[in-house]
């Protein structure tokens, strides 16, 4: 007990997680696109070049890849390839990781500050896994995720500071995030009610006039609304397959047994869902007996029931609980392990830091429950890398075969020898190749 009460060994304790997720992102990214990789890299990059108009250079960048606008994604790479003169997919992972790093910072702001080293601790070990690998290692869905959640959070954390300042920086980085990935649409909703809840009317104005439109911008030729209609209508028809779904997309972060399609996972997976989703509505529950029933309308008045770190945390699980709600509604038709996709676990992983967070700031829990969590978190940790770190191993080896394969014009790196000549791929690499823009090595 002694050497977990010393300072030095709690910082290095938690900071142990994290040198270990940049050794293994450095060691086990490639420099090496896949599938989707393609068309918002190289494809993306070699049509803008060859483009002369602006107006038609713009319609690259705001082009969607699937159903999704990577706005930012794609102006990550024209910094590549304009300031540092490459296009180099593992040096954008781990830029895409960078914004991790706010992320971080706000959660440290909004702990406690005494033993707020220990309460940090579990927050590394909760969220730097290896059960989304997928999403940490390929490239798009690093850049996606990363930054939707990095700009999501800095957004949510300075609205919910209540400064004028701070207002216009949320503002930027919802937008921000917005133009990352679909799911920062969900910001603006979730904003508006922070704003809402702090009563702060011309902020709410301000900020439904602007990201409004920035919503209509969006959809403006969207070329996705039918599969968005057909998802809907699925819904309508199986509505308890979308429910069991959301559970499931919940307890995502928890799904040790990937490799195999069995009941027991979306059981296992729904289970833990359900737990986290009734944590969440306990501490919810404590929250507002913590303000008062009988006074919470006059707490909301006087602005006391708004605490701004509450604020924050609240929206960032809203925000998870919005993804899991639109992924159970959209994808359902898709099958029952659709919630379960690799890539797809990093927001009910998000989720269980902040439903961890949520507990620390209604319950209060001692430091012998802090404690208790935080060695089941290293716990948790540490199967998700016995489990998975081979599985990062043989991606690694697996791209770096298939591109052996793929420039003999055979199957390889999500496309037939077929698809490579009729997207012009094969001559895309080898121009970029050409240049000196592009190399494996």
């Amino acid at each position: 007990m002694k050497l977990i009460e010393n300072q030095q060994f709690k910082y290095l304790l938690a900071g142990f997680p994290i040198l270990a997720f940049i050794y293994a992102l450095i060691s086990y990214s490639v420099n090496i696109p896949w599938l989707d990789d393609f068309e918002v890299g190289p494809v993306a990059l070699y049509r803008w070049l060859q483009e002369v108009e602006f107006q038609k250079k713009m319609a690259i960048i705001w082009a969607p890849n699937n159903e999704h606008r990577v706005v930012t994604l794609k102006l990550l790479v024209l910094f590549n390839y304009y300031v540092l003169g490459q296009l180099n997919f593992k040096w954008m992972i781990l830029q895409s990781h960078l914004y991790l790093i706010p992320l971080f910072i706000v959660i440290w702001k909004t702990l406690p500050k005494s033993n707020r080293v220990l309460f940090f601790l579990p927050v590394p070990y909760l969220f730097l896994n290896f059960q989304y690998y997928l999403s940490t290692y390929w490239m798009i869905s690093s850049v996606q995720h990363n930054l939707v959640i990095g700009f999501g959070a800095l957004a949510m954390y300075c609205l919910s500071k209540n400064s004028t300042r701070r207002f216009w920086l949320a503002l930027g980085c919802t937008l921000m995030a917005c133009l990352s990935n679909s799911d920062g649409l969900f910001f603006i909703p979730i904003g508006a009610l922070v704003l809402l809840l702090q009563q702060r009317l011309r902020g709410l104005l301000i900020w439904l006039m602007l990201l409004s439109s920035a919503i209509v911008l969006f959809f403006w030729k969207y070329p996705s609304m039918n599969y968005h209609e057909s998802g809907i209508n699925y819904f309508y028809q199986h509505p308890l397959e979308s429910l069991n779904g959301f559970f499931v997309f919940m307890g995502g972060g928890f799904d040790f047994w990937y490799r195999e399609q069995t009941s027991f996972r979306l059981i296992e997976t729904a289970f833990v869902g359900i737990l986290l989703v009734f944590i969440l509505l306990i501490s919810l529950i404590r929250l507002i007996k913590g303000l008062g029933f009988s006074q919470f309308i006059q707490r909301f008045k006087d602005k006391s029931s708004t605490q701004p770190n509450v604020l924050f945390v609240l929206s960032m699980l809203l925000f998870c609980l919005m993804n899991a709600g639109a992924i159970s509604i959209l994808r359902s038709s898709w099958g029952e392990f659709v919630y379960l996709i690799g890539n797809y676990k990093i927001y009910p992983t998000l989720a269980l830091v902040f439903v961890y967070l949520l507990v620390l700031l209604t319950w209060k829990p001692s430091s012998m429950l802090v404690g208790l969590i935080s060695i089941f978190s290293i716990i948790f940790w540490g199967f998700s890398i016995a489990n998975s770190l081979e599985d990062v191993r043989q991606r690694k080896i697996l791209l770096q075969k298939e591109r052996v394969l793929f420039r003999k014009g055979e199957v390889g790196l999500g496309f037939t020898a077929q698809q490579q000549k009729d997207f012009g791929i094969d001559k895309i690499m080898r121009f970029f190749e050409s240049k000196g823009i592009y190399s494996e090595e």
